[in-house]
């Protein structure tokens, strides 16, 4: 069975170093470092959106040592959370849509 991608790296404060963080943005969005700015202006903001696990917790640990402050969004039932808490307790997922053992957070990583 393969695994379904199921998170996304929320950015929530930029920091002191910004352009160190824009520099990050670019390289995980491929975004200009026009469009990068304008992202990190609107934090709080989703910087990727559905992808592997591995994946964003790398781009939370770029971010993190750049200055910014990040946590990766479990997308089944958008809990904010760290890299070092995966897999979190089933019980407080709030999928309407889909059941607690179905959440990526709640499930052993690989």
């Amino acid at each position: 069975m393969v695994e379904e991608p199921g998170f996304g790296v929320v950015l929530t404060e930029v920091g002191a170093r910004g352009i160190n963080v824009v520099q990050v943005v670019r390289s995980l969005t491929g975004l200009s470092a026009w469009r990068s700015r304008q992202l990190l202006d609107s934090a709080p903001v989703t910087v990727l959106e559905a992808t592997w696990f591995e994946r964003a917790a790398e781009a939370v640990t770029r971010l993190t040592v750049a200055g910014a402050r990040a946590g990766l969004v479990c997308d089944w039932c958008t809990r904010v959370m760290s890299p070092e808490d995966c897999p979190v307790d089933p019980g407080p997922c709030s999928s309407r849509y889909w059941p607690a053992t179905s959440c990526s957070a709640s499930r052993p990583l690989p």
